[in-house]
């Protein structure tokens, strides 16, 4: 069957679900217990479409940034949002003032809106990013209560700015990926055969920061195009998580983590009780699936769905059967979804045979097509997203990740990009060179570690690096580990061979 095209008519989802299931819950924060049904949900984002437009004059077309915790009013407003013709883009809270106000001056949003927690680092934010206007979350809600629900006036560009979410490419220079509604949907249809989540009865669960695609497009979007139900919970609390996915009368049917996580719910006493039965999927992404992870949940009766993809790609390219455990053992990443192609190319874009590592390249309906502000022709090569990962495929059509073009590594779920820490270090006196590699641990997945050769005479220790990047960057990034060298190796051409630094020091 060929593939389908990829514009489609966008249809408004909660419109649509408040007047064919108007009772049925879909949305619900865990630590509170408070829901919104589809009916409730759609009056909300009428309220908010007015409020966003008519009374903070955000035209159509224009970015609406938001800095706040997971809670069932972050779906209110992105469809709040969609509805009027706005762009949404979840901020990471995470991040320090310097690094937000750099993602503002690429975005420049008409407002930020920002929770209780949020706003004090809201206000320094909107003052150094000129954004002109900030609004709280409690003053939202007290517009929108004021404001009688209408009916929709118009229907909704599928084609249009539906979220901005950032990522990076290897220089560590955030990127903002443009996804579209139509998009989105697209990663719905992708995620019904492997993932099986096309259908209202899917409930999924969520402890991902929203400001993630793993969080918000991996599960959550889907399912709501389907008419599911979205349980988020506003921080991780590993054993909370455990009780309320354990318990099958709460009947959750998906969620989706990395390994720590994973870990970390697997080493709550709550764990032992779970009971896992009402799931169909427990999704894994990220990294290599850990035996003693993958045991320990098989011991529950769960076989791990384990997928492949990126912020701009859907995010999903891979999945991988969950029967096919003689794939996961091999390290597998699965078979690509229906819609979306890949190929697997060489330095010189040719492809390359099956067996053979070569980068990969994706094409569908659900990939962006740019970056905001953004030449295209960097990351795109005749309508094919180059992902800067090496991969190669089987005889039997299976993926595997071989490793990264880029130099990004992964900690805790998040992403981390070693030439945006190393600019930071190479400011302090002591460090004449210094190269940042991820390196393996047990909880995190991985972690940085600074390969360092130190000004002469000076003494370089790692608590001086890490005090170095406080208030600069997020704690996650910080290194973990230091290694003093004398030199660095080299490529051919005089670059840092970060190749042979991992090689080296790598465990």
């Amino acid at each position: 069957m060929g593939q389908l095209p990829a514009r489609i008519f966008a249809v408004d989802w909660t419109d649509h679900y408040a007047r064919t299931q108007p009772s049925k819950i879909a949305l619900q924060t865990m630590e509170t217990g408070e829901t919104r049904t589809w009916a409730q949900l759609d009056a909300r984002v009428a309220q908010l479409d007015s409020v966003l437009r008519r009374d903070l004059r955000v035209a159509a077309g224009g970015r609406v940034a938001m800095l706040m915790q997971n809670d069932l009013r972050h779906f209110e407003i992105q469809f709040g949002c969609a509805r009027g013709g706005l762009a949404l883009a979840p901020l990471n809270y995470r991040l320090t003032p310097p690094e937000l106000v750099a993602l503002c001056g690429d975005l420049k949003p008409d407002l930020l809106v920002a929770d209780e927690v949020s706003m004090d680092l809201a206000v320094g934010v909107a003052k150094d990013a000129s954004i002109p206007r900030l609004i709280s979350l409690a003053e939202l809600e007290r517009m929108a209560d004021r404001v009688s629900p209408s009916p929709m006036s118009a229907s909704i560009d599928g084609d249009a700015p539906f979220l901005i979410l950032f990522t990076s490419g290897s220089t560590g220079r955030p990127k903002a990926a443009v996804i579209t509604l139509n998009g989105v949907i697209w990663q719905a249809i992708n995620q019904v055969q492997f993932g099986a989540i096309g259908d209202n009865r899917v409930h999924v669960f969520n402890p991902m920061p929203l400001f993630h695609a793993g969080g918000l497009n991996v599960f959550c979007n889907p399912a709501l195009f389907f008419g599911g139900k979205v349980t988020v919970q506003a921080r991780f609390d590993p054993g909370a998580a455990v009780r309320f996915i354990g318990t099958p009368a709460n009947g959750v049917t998906h969620i989706g983590l990395p390994a720590v996580m994973y870990q970390m719910m697997a080493d709550s006493p709550a764990f032992a009780e779970a009971d896992f039965s009402a799931f169909r999927k427990m999704l894994f992404a990220g990294s290599q699936l850990p035996e003693r992870l993958r045991a320990a949940y098989a011991a529950k009766g769960i076989a791990f769905l384990i997928q492949y993809g990126g912020t701009e790609t859907g995010p999903t390219i891979t999945s991988l059967d969950t029967a096919r455990l003689d794939k996961v053992r091999e390290g597998s990443c699965g078979q690509r979804v229906m819609h979306v192609q890949v190929r697997l190319v060489d330095g010189s874009g040719r492809d390359v045979a099956r067996g053979e590592a070569g980068e990969v390249w994706v094409k569908g309906p659900a990939i962006v097509s740019r970056y905001l502000g953004r030449d295209p022709a960097l990351d795109f090569s005749d309508g094919w997203f180059r992902t800067g990962d090496v991969a190669r495929q089987d005889e039997d059509g299976f993926y595997f990740i071989v490793d990264r073009i880029k130099e990004m590594y992964k900690s805790g779920g998040e992403n981390v990009y070693p030439a945006e820490v190393e600019r930071v270090l190479m400011a302090h006196p002591a460090v004449a060179e210094v190269a940042v590699v991820g390196v393996g641990d047990d909880k995190w997945g991985e972690v940085g570690l600074a390969v360092v050769v130190p000004t002469p005479g000076q003494c370089v220790t790692l608590d001086s690096l890490r005090a170095a990047c406080e208030g600069r960057l997020a704690r996650y990034k910080h290194p973990r580990h230091l290694q003093l060298v004398e030199e660095m190796p080299r490529t051919g051409i005089g670059k840092i061979a970060k190749s042979q630094l991992r090689a080296r020091f790598g465990r």
